[in-house]
């Protein structure tokens, strides 16, 4: 059969479907799959992040001062200005905020330098670094030596206490302590923003806040760490104050003297001196300072600074102290009119 016998429309088709107005503009039906918008809103939920802060770091390092890191006490305020250097006002109240929000999870402060690392924005934290110029070895002797010499040294760092006056060793030898030259200071950060960023100069703070709790990293900062600072003047000033002076030497055996004449027959010369006094050395034996310590040896307790060493600091202040307080009264009696002044 030819396909012109085959009778047309014997199988009936399906009209075309057709869309009216209605249908264009009517929405169409959400996907029971489709986000849930309210799904971060509820009570009792925490909203997301917003892309503009930084993300939240537990148990992180904070910056405990409410006072802020202004008007610290030496040797923190001179290095605030090496620290911050060069942060722009905007970013430093910033880099403020990371800090008390306590962004910072690691910060290590060692001989070799700074090293920390911030949480930002960022999945991963940024990692900063900042090293100072180091004073070399042979200059760290020269000051240990010259602070070996003064007893105020080691009493005042010892007390915790951490004077100006500690610099002038380092001047006497043409260095310095604290830099003055913002150029001895490196300071990077793995963020790629501008330098100083943010980052740098959150870890300046909280570093300044250390520096102002524990003065001796002033030393640790410049290439020796403070405690061993501490150690090395205890261990010099033992040195120094060893072999100088001999003890107190053996008296001699006392021979027995003849017997005296009466009491009538001295008269006349009692109040004359001997012929042996002109046979006494005008000079006196000089004085072994810590002779009992000396005397007692190492002592057998373990801790943090030697004992002999730390016994030796406390003599010397009281002596300097007692030597103070008697030119004072010395003083102060020569300056009261007499009687037969007035």
């Amino acid at each position: 059969m030819s396909t012109e016998d085959v009778p047309p429309n014997t199988q009936p088709t399906a009209p075309a479907q057709q869309i009216t107005p209605a249908q264009q503009t009517a929405p169409a039906t959400p996907s029971p799959f489709a986000r849930n918008t309210s799904f971060n809103t509820g009570p009792g939920v925490r909203p997301m992040r917003r892309p503009d802060t930084p993300r939240r770091l537990k148990n992180g390092i904070r910056l405990r001062r409410r006072e802020g890191i202004e008007l610290l006490a030496w040797p923190a305020e001179p290095w605030s200005a090496l620290l911050l250097e060069g942060v722009e006002d905007t970013v430093k109240l910033e880099a403020l905020d990371y800090a008390r929000a306590g962004q910072v999870a690691t910060l290590q402060i060692t001989a070799a330098g700074i090293e920390a690392t911030v949480q930002g924005r960022a999945a991963r934290p940024y990692d900063v670094r900042i090293e100072a110029e180091t004073i070399s070895a042979a200059d760290w002797d020269r000051v240990v030596a010259i602070m070996a010499r003064e007893a105020v040294y080691s009493a005042k760092l010892l007390a915790g206490e951490m004077p100006p006056l500690v610099e002038q060793p380092f001047i006497s030898i043409g260095r310095q302590l604290i830099p003055t030259d913002p150029a001895a200071l490196k300071r990077t950060c793995t963020c790629g923003l501008p330098s100083p960023c943010k980052h740098i100069g959150c870890v300046g703070a909280l570093v300044l806040e250390r520096l102002a709790g524990d003065p001796l990293l002033a030393f640790t900062l410049r290439g020796l760490d403070g405690q061993r600072l501490l150690e090395r003047l205890q261990e010099a000033r033992a040195i120094a104050t060893r072999g100088l002076a001999r003890a107190h030497s053996t008296p001699p055996v006392v021979e027995v003297a003849p017997e005296a004449p009466s009491l009538d027959r001295a008269l006349a010369n009692f109040w004359r001196p001997g012929r042996q006094i002109d046979e006494m050395p005008a000079e006196t034996e000089p004085f072994a300072p810590h002779a009992l310590l000396r005397r007692l040896g190492q002592s057998p307790l373990q801790g943090r600074f030697p004992l002999v060493g730390l016994l030796a600091s406390i003599y010397d202040s009281m002596a300097a102290r007692g030597r103070e307080l008697r030119e004072r009264e010395s003083e102060a009696a020569a300056d009261e009119p007499r009687d037969d002044a007035k």
